[in-house]
């Protein structure tokens, strides 16, 4: 046996490392827990495959991203054992605990708990998970303690009798200089009276983040103060010093967060120092309360001057419950996409669970801009004809601006010129051939015919670059026609300039959409591109739309996305490996696997295997 044989190869250990809160001990702590599992791998001559640093405090294991990382690499074999601190480093919960020992084992892995010098076996069992079930009740404990020590709190400020608050989080406009210890930041702190006056003038929340960040205001990590967070800190009462604590505790058995109702929330009045007036704030959040509009579908009017930030802002509205929709987003994949809902349904749920909310559908907005513009080609066919006049209209006007034909003829009178200049030195040149005059004459009068040339060239080599200049203007423009007949630009802007013409939306709960323009706004727009349409001829009908809204699946269309993306991969490299996709496509590893096993059973894709290698190729078929 050749001493490579006997070699043993060297272990492969994922690191764990996680701690329960987010105080700044914590991440200390945190900090020296991972070199110290660090240095303890070095020391055993274990090979560091991954090391996964769970800094975010989470209860349950769907919230820790770094645990989720932790199986998924299980899954792909990227190392041999898993090392950690101790049982309640890893989860407090039994039934978590059991369920990690299943993976564990079925993976056919290691644990190693360094706190005990010691790897985990089945005979470890029952004291590992009494272990678990004592930790997820120290979190139980540690759960009651907080609440208890609110109640205390509470109870010493009735009593007006000084007690701590220790804010576990950075605050914009203060400092913590001790514990339960804080002074204001005086920069940021004139940084959030500045949006209280914007708010109070008038100014919105995006207008107030934008400028603010224009000023370079920036939050405590560094990073742009969003329209959200703006609106948070205007509204919250820690702006005149009181903090708001125990509004949400943490269910152990369904494993959520609850949300507490507001009798049960706790006040700390002067908890910090305030930035503004607890009198000046209401002022401030009065002024904001009396720029709302009510909008309400028997007496709805469109006022122009209060017109949301989007196009279809006030005027979506609800046939059910009459109150208008809410734009909101969510994620789906890597995009973020926008979607309105009825405010009713926004702020009492949905009548269905609730009782007094809405049923009515959400719109997708890319869907319903969509109809829009299919609804409005159809009945307002003039409109959307007119496109390539209007983009022939609009060049010709461009061309006219930056031409200029009195340069051509310029150039030609200049040619003619220097083409004169140039015959009579050919025709010194042939007397002096001749002999018909002098060598000094023939200098003289040379020299006479290149001072007159030189001007005369350098004419000609101006207009030329102009002339130039010109023909790649040309070429952009052609360049820019294609762009806008290809791109649906002129689409997407009388599409916009149509929703400005309506009046209403009405959303049915059966997915009826009826749209409803104003009729002068309308007639305006339209008389531009048909001087043909005569206001009398038309009916109440030409102003109103009538169309079903028809629901894309999200999560299907990027499934069909991904999978064309794999097949178009596959075709390019037959012989690419399944393990490449997730980094290619933006994916986990778990989503290509879904991908792979739906287009071979759907025969678009298939795997043949080179004789008994554990190599092959990827056919691509259609379907």
């Amino acid at each position: 046996m050749t001493a490579r044989q006997q070699t043993a190869p060297v272990p492969r250990v994922g690191i764990y490392n996680r701690c329960s809160t987010e105080e700044e001990a914590q991440k200390n702590a945190l900090a020296i827990q991972a070199e110290e599992s660090r240095e303890i791998a070095v020391r055993k001559k274990w090979f560091i495959a991954a090391q996964y640093i769970e800094s975010e405090s989470g209860t349950t294991v769907r919230n820790r991203t770094e645990y989720q990382r932790l199986l998924e690499d299980m899954e792909k074999d990227l190392f041999d054992i898993v090392m950690i601190k101790s049982i309640d480093r890893l989860m407090r919960s039994a039934k978590d605990w059991y369920l990690f020992l299943n993976r564990l084992t079925e993976n056919g892995k290691q644990l190693y708990i360094y706190i005990d010098d010691k790897f985990y076996t089945p005979d470890d069992s029952l004291i590992s998970g009494i272990k678990a079930i004592l930790a997820e009740e120290f979190s139980r404990e540690l759960s009651k303690k907080i609440k208890n020590s609110h109640g205390r709190r509470q109870e010493l400020h009735k009593q007006k009798k000084p007690a701590g608050l220790n804010i576990t989080r950075p605050m914009f406009g203060w400092d913590k200089i001790a514990k339960d210890v804080y002074e204001l930041n005086e920069s940021e702190a004139e940084a959030y009276r500045t949006a209280f006056d914007m708010a109070r003038t008038g100014k919105g929340f995006y207008t107030i983040a934008n400028e603010m960040y224009d000023r370079g205001v920036r939050g405590k990590n560094g990073d742009r103060i969003s329209n959200v967070q703006w609106r948070k800190m205007i509204y919250s009462p820690r702006a005149h010093g009181t903090m708001v604590i125990h509004t949400r505790e943490y269910d152990f058995d369904t494993k959520r967060f609850v949300r507490l109702p507001p009798e049960e929330w706790i006040y700390v009045e002067n908890a910090l120092p305030p930035i503004v007036s607890e009198e000046y704030q209401a002022e401030v959040l009065e002024a904001i309360a009396d720029r709302r509009i009510d909008c309400k579908f028997g007496e709805y009017t469109r006022d122009m001057s209060k017109v949301g930030m989007y196009d279809l802002s006030g005027k979506l509205i609800c046939a059910e419950c009459r109150a208008v929709y809410y734009r909101t987003t969510f994620r789906s994949g890597k995009r973020r996409l926008a979607e309105w809902k009825c405010s009713t349904a926004l702020k009492k749920g949905r009548k269905s669970s609730s009782g007094a909310g809405c049923d009515n559908i959400n719109l997708i907005e890319t869907e319903i801009s969509k109809l829009i513009e299919t609804a409005c080609r159809t009945q307002y066919e003039s409109l959307f004809g007119a496109q390539q006049s209007i983009i022939d209209e609009a060049l010709a006007a461009v061309k006219k601006a930056i031409r200029d034909d009195s340069t051509e003829k310029e150039l030609i009178r200049l040619r003619k010129e220097y083409d004169k200049l140039a015959r009579k030195k050919r025709v010194l040149f042939d007397k002096l051939m001749n002999e018909t005059i002098r060598d000094d004459e023939f200098t003289q009068y040379n020299a006479e015919l290149d001072h007159q040339m030189e001007p005369v060239s350098a004419e000609i080599r101006s207009l030329e670059a102009k002339s130039s200049a010109y023909t790649d203007y040309e070429e952009r423009l052609t360049a820019i026609k294609e762009s806008l007949n290809n791109g649906g630009i002129v689409e997407m802007a009388k599409t916009k300039e149509l929703i400005m013409k309506i009046d209403k939306i009405i959303v049915y709960p059966d997915r009826k959409i009826e749209i409803i323009f104003n009729r002068e706004k309308l007639l305006g727009l339209l008389k531009i591109y048909d001087s043909t349409i005569m206001d009398g001829e038309l009916d109440e009908k030409f102003f109103r739309i009538s169309t079903e809204y028809v629901h894309t699946n999200l999560y299907a269309e990027r499934r069909k996305e991904i999978n064309g993306k794999i097949l178009k991969l596959f075709r390019a490299n037959p012989h690419m490996q399944e393990k490449e996709l997730p980094e290619l496509l933006g994916v986990s590893m778990s989503y290509i696997s879904t991908s792979i096993r739906e287009l071979r059973e759907s025969g678009q894709l298939q795997y043949q295997r080179d004789g008994r290698t554990h190599t092959g190729i990827w056919s691509v078929h259609d379907p």
